[in-house]
């Protein structure tokens, strides 16, 4: 109870500006939202003071705002030294939730609160309030589709507690959210109102893209914000009309003096540049995100259940032995999880509706740790954050690319299904005739299509293997990683020579590691036997042996033993790890678990990574980017398939035919499939094990680009 008067009741989210909890007036019995702000530990009694008359100072001003594009103060106060501020409590999502689920949203949506952005900001900046951090997690969308503006003035006040000083040490980054901060603050200069006009901009580059105008590390990324320009939008999004193009790109201006004058002014640019919006979306009650003390139960299933332990299977086969790969088992869709606008409702019966089924692993279903009956942690929230997230991202990318052919009468419709190997395409199949294809975490799949009637197309969004029964993949495979590293060791190392720490018959295969490597300029070396066969006291030698200035470390050979005994033994050439190859849908245990392995690595190692996620993103946003591609490409084919066929066993061989040959401007990059039916060209990421943590250092698209550090 905050003085009396206001009660937490739950929190809502917190940040670098502190909590923010649903509460109750007691006074006035209402619900409102309460955000904490919490001053460094290290303030002073004398700066708790002065910061405090600042608060009030802040608060009063953002009360004073008077628009329906503000998420309006009702009151501020402290508690026990603890500034808070009371807020209406907004029902719906933030745009950073929206962007997690959807990856990127229809242009029209993308305008239509981008416009409301700027209503707010026009009211706010009239009144000398500059909000510092527009960003998509302080934009909320109402059920009716208004966007709202939250925390003004706060951004100046929490600055101020972090102490000026903060600007002046070298290699501090400014305080804010640096993909959406102008140039301007990384020049300690103060900014104007045309300074929140740029953070739009970013914003709307994002919401129409999929991704900021910049993404890699905070230095990297501040680099670009001062030296580089953006990517065209449309580029990477086509349908992006050219005068909103051309307005991202006047906000985005390095100079504020080439940004458009005002918010008003650039109201009248995106009003005159789209001419009348379409009706906004609308999210209803059930499309919001469960409430995190929701119980939740195990979904229904249609089939047979397996009740497996959470976290790392150490049984589980190493990767030449998933190659054949997996079977999945058909979910109802829980009630409780908001996801039941998702599916279309049933048609009538002279109507033909296909499903397309979203996988994910049945390690991720749910159970205790101890392989009880009793429901973990995971069942009861990430469970929910997978299949929400995942059904979401898929609607999204088909509404883009199906339009009226999706929807509430459309011809196809997701629903979430579970990868088990206990389950054969043939049941699955006979439980779902009317399935057409998969996409997701597929990796569990272990059926054999032997026949047309088990024949099932699958996209996997999580793993890096494809094989020509039936399934592609989106993220690079070893040949493209081989290929990322050859440019890695090439632009940045003196290495030429690389032993890679596998068999022979697996590195020399024709879409191996080794032979991309080869095929790129550097000599590699491979054991004569699998990796579990050596000794660790044979590891130094065998690098001697194979006169190597480099090592490759494969997925499924523990590279902590292999550094550790390479830097030991005095070896000082570049050390690479190829990470995790299911990284990308890891859930919370598997991830902790990958976290302790690391933690016993020396600094620099590199690691590889074929997926967008930044190391350290939270679990609903790790590997959307992947499957919003692969249902681009999924889409695309479907659009495809003949109207007048209706025999699903023959449209999934259509289909697969069709996959083929797709072509989708993704939101990394193109998606096309080579002949192994893996993605070709795909981004690759480059980690440096750094002070006990992973830093982003590069990627290769078509050569190696460094990521800028701040610098010395």
């Amino acid at each position: 109870m905050l003085n009396g008067r206001y009660e937490l009741l739950a929190p809502v989210g917190a940040g670098g500006m502190g909590e923010v909890w649903r509460a109750r007036d007691t006074r006035l019995g209402r619900e409102v939202a309460v955000k904490l702000l919490l001053p460094g530990p290290t303030t002073s009694e004398d700066e708790r003071r002065e910061l405090l008359a600042r608060f009030r100072q802040e608060a009063r001003a953002a009360a004073s705002l008077d628009s329906p594009y503000i998420v309006a103060v009702h009151d501020h106060g402290e508690d026990d030294g603890t500034p808070y501020l009371v807020m209406a409590l907004v029902q719906g999502r933030s745009l950073d939730q929206i962007l997690r689920e959807r990856v990127r949203v229809p242009v029209a949506d993308a305008l239509r609160w981008a416009a409301d952005i700027c209503r707010a900001l026009d009211v706010a900046h009239a009144a000398g309030i500059v909000h510092r951090d527009i960003k998509p997690g302080n934009v909320m969308v109402t059920p009716d589709g208004t966007a709202k503006v939250v925390d003004f003035g706060i951004a100046t006040f929490m600055e101020r507690a972090a102490g000026d000083a903060r600007l002046t040490r070298s290699g501090q980054l400014p305080f804010g959210s640096v993909p959406y901060l102008a140039p301007e603050r990384f020049r300690q200069e103060p900014g104007d109102g045309r300074t929140d006009l740029y953070a739009l901009g970013c914003v709307l580059y994002e919401l129409c893209t999929g991704r900021p105008p910049f993404v890699g590390s905070a230095a990297g990324v501040m680099h670009h914000h001062i030296n580089d320009e953006p990517l065209r939008p449309s580029a990477a999004r086509p349908e992006v009309p050219r005068p909103v193009e051309r307005l991202i790109l006047d906000l985005l201006a390095k100079d504020p003096a080439d940004r458009p004058a005002d918010a008003a002014t650039t109201l009248a640019r995106l009003l005159s540049a789209t001419g009348p919006l379409p009706a906004p979306l609308v999210i209803q009650k059930d499309d919001t995100p469960p409430n995190i003390q929701d119980e939740v139960t195990r979904p229904p299933s249609t089939t047979k259940t397996t009740t497996v332990p959470v976290g790392p299977d150490p049984a589980r086969p190493a990767r030449r032995l998933l190659l054949p790969a997996a079977l999945i088992l058909a979910l109802g869709i829980p009630t409780g999880l908001g996801i039941r606008a998702l599916a279309a409702p049933d048609t009538s019966p002279e109507e033909t509706v296909f499903k397309i089924g979203v996988a994910h692993s049945y390690r991720h279903v749910g159970g205790s740790a101890d392989g009880g009956n009793a429901l973990g942690t995971y069942a009861t929230s990430e469970y929910k954050q997978f299949t929400t997230q995942q059904l979401r991202t898929v609607e999204s990318a088909f509404a883009e690319t199906l339009g009226d052919k999706h929807g509430e009468k459309g011809r196809f419709r997701v629903v979430p299904v579970t990868a088990d190997p206990d389950v054969s395409s043939r049941e699955l199949l006979a439980e779902h005739p009317d399935m057409l294809a998969v996409i997701g975490d597929t990796v569990d799949f272990s059926w054999v299509h032997d026949t047309d009637e088990a024949f099932l197309p699958e996209i996997s969004t999580c793993h890096e293997y494809a094989h020509a029964g039936g399934a592609f993949a989106i993220p690079a495979d070893d040949a493209r990683q081989g290929e990322a590293i050859a440019h890695y060791l090439r632009s940045e190392t003196d290495a030429r020579r690389v032993l890679v720490a596998e068999d022979r018959l697996w590195v020399d295969r024709e879409d191996g590691i080794g032979t991309a490597l080869r095929r790129n300029g550097v000599t590699t070396e491979a054991l004569d036997v699998t990796p579990d066969k050596v000794k660790t006291s044979q590891i130094r030698s065998l690098v001697a042996e194979a006169r190597a200035d480099a090592v490759v470390v494969p997925t499924g050979t523990p590279v902590d033993v292999w550094a550790e005994k390479l830097r030991a033994g005095g070896f000082e050439g570049p050390v690479i790890s190829q990470g995790d190859q299911e990284g990308t849908c890891a859930d919370s245990k598997e991830r902790s678990a990958e976290e302790k392995r690391d933690g016993a690595l020396p600094d620099g190692v590199i690691r590889v990574r074929n997926y967008a996620a930044e190391p350290d993103d939270n679990l609903p946003a790790r590997g959307n980017e992947e499957l919003y591609d692969g249902a681009l490409a999924l889409a695309k084919a479907l659009t495809a398939l003949p109207e007048d066929d209706t025999s699903p066993t023959s449209l999934r061989h259509t289909l697969d035919r069709e996959l083929e040959h797709v072509s989708v401007n993704g939101v990394q990059a193109e998606v096309t499939f080579e002949k192994r039916r893996s993605a070709r060209a795909r981004p690759v990421w480059f980690d440096r094990r750094d002070e006990n943590r992973w830093e982003e250092i590069g990627k290769v698209a078509k050569t190696y680009t460094t990521t800028r550090h701040w610098p010395t």
